[in-house]
């Protein structure tokens, strides 16, 4: 029997670094997280590395007391990554060829042809999307493999980032002592926490606003189709208040806490050391929160699916907790917005919108690995058919009498049977077994 799958995420944010160890059973029904740890981060701005030194030795650190708490070292991990400097685009592609029946080989063939277009050498993708699929003239398939034409042709969207924006990180968790396992995008890590499939399929835009950055994912028919992020985050607020009331950065920080918890009363708000006009903190917010919603907008704008989010807005992350930055921007759109939480997951108590993108590294690397062993184990089985069915043709013979068995009346119930037990509906309804 197969041991369960064991995977350690990283999350490293402007203002935290966030482990979370997860394992998965062998069968893929059942999840429970190991250890959470969260730590400060030091020597990172605006997700762009300051000090490789100190970051390196904040995650180092930190991986030192995951090790302790679990008896265990670690090698290994999957890493989250968010920048300004990550690009969206998308492509047309065509191929053609004679009549035949197409395979996943064509579909591979069409998403390099469009990375040859409009992938630069430098660039490394990190998430990729096929859309829009036709074989010849015909509509839209979800899944053109098996139908027979001479042609194929689709839309793929990559999401890359310049390899030099990423050695820097990289270099920081080699220090640290760890091999980068996988690499996945913060705003869909989020999106893998947060989302229905429904909210997927219907069309919505994820804003996740963390402590330095805000990442926007969008997603129409279940696919991702644009993103975007901006170094505008939790940080910038503090910057904000402690530079316009003259304090230290401690005291602003303390100020949105009590904010976030709604400890004030009659206007006012005390800390350890003053009390403030509660007005003025929120035009403060107020000001800041306007360069949040014109990024939102104009992102949105960019994608050319404003009108198609049936779903509307989506927002996490540690800042929408404070209820003055998520109404202010709330009110200015023009669509349904709400707040989103990571899905509860077992062994990890409190959760809150500040996880969903270290929750999503998890589940999204958790998922990749079930796949992979999936198809092994498939594989395997297919193997151990033919070798069963070519005994079976040799000491049994098929009666030939039609009444006994009909193909056509046996297909739809075998189907069903198939469909119940098939790992990829496992997969599409994991999540919901371990809430």
């Amino acid at each position: 029997m197969q041991d369960n799958i064991t995977k350690l995420a990283l999350d490293i944010g402007n203002g935290k670094i966030k482990f979370i160890l997860g394992e998965l059973s062998t069968e893929g029904l059942k999840l429970r997280v190991l250890d959470y740890l969260e730590v400060p981060s030091e020597g990172i701005k605006r997700s762009v590395v300051e000090d490789s030194e100190l970051l390196s030795g904040s995650i180092a650190k930190a991986l030192k007391e995951l090790e302790q708490r679990n008896g265990r070292e670690f090698d290994r991990v999957s890493l989250g990554i968010s920048s300004d400097r990550i690009v969206s685009k998308t492509d047309h592609g065509c191929i053609d060829f004679d009549e035949k029946e197409v395979s996943a080989q064509d579909m591979y063939n069409l998403v390099e042809l469009v990375k040859k277009k409009i992938l630069c050498d430098d660039e490394i993708v990190i998430e990729q999307e096929t859309y829009n699929v036709r074989v010849n003239s015909s509509g839209i398939l979800k899944n053109p493999i098996g139908q027979v034409g001479k042609s194929i042709q689709g839309d793929v969207h990559l999401i890359t980032i310049k390899k030099s924006e990423l050695d820097s990180l990289a270099e920081v968790v080699n220090k640290a002592g760890l091999e980068i396992e996988d690499l996945f995008l913060n705003a869909s890590a989020s999106a893998k926490s947060t989302l229905e499939y429904e909210d997927r399929q219907m069309g919505v835009a994820l804003i996740d606003i963390g402590e330095g950055a805000t990442d926007i994912a969008i997603y129409k028919n279940d696919k991702i189709i644009y993103t975007k992020s901006l170094s505008i985050g939790g940080m910038h607020f503090v910057n904000d208040i402690s530079y316009l009331l003259k304090i230290p950065k401690k005291e602003a920080k303390e100020i949105l806490e009590k904010m976030r918890k709604k400890e004030y009363s009659n206007g006012k708000m005390k800390t350890a050391n003053a009390e403030y006009n509660l007005e003025e903190i929120k035009e403060i917010i107020d000001a800041r929160t306007g360069d949040l919603i014109n990024f939102i907008s104009k992102t949105i704008e960019e994608s050319g699916f404003n009108g198609y989010l049936g779903k509307g807005l989506a927002f996490t992350g540690g800042a929408v907790s404070i209820d003055e930055i998520f109404s202010k921007v709330g009110s200015r759109m023009e669509c349904a917005v709400r707040k989103v939480s990571p899905f509860p997951l077992r062994g990890l108590e409190n959760v809150n919108p500040s996880m969903s993108t270290s929750i999503g590294i998890l589940l999204n690397k958790l998922e990749l690995e079930f796949k992979k062993r999936d198809e092994i184990s498939v594989e395997n089985l297919d193997n151990e058919n033919v070798q069963i069915e070519e005994t079976f043709e040799e000491n049994v013979q098929i009666p030939t009498n039609e009444n006994i068995f009909k193909q056509e009346d046996f297909e739809e119930e075998f189907e069903e049977e198939v469909q119940s037990d098939k790992t990829l509906n496992k997969i599409k309804k994991w999540i919901s077994n371990f809430i």
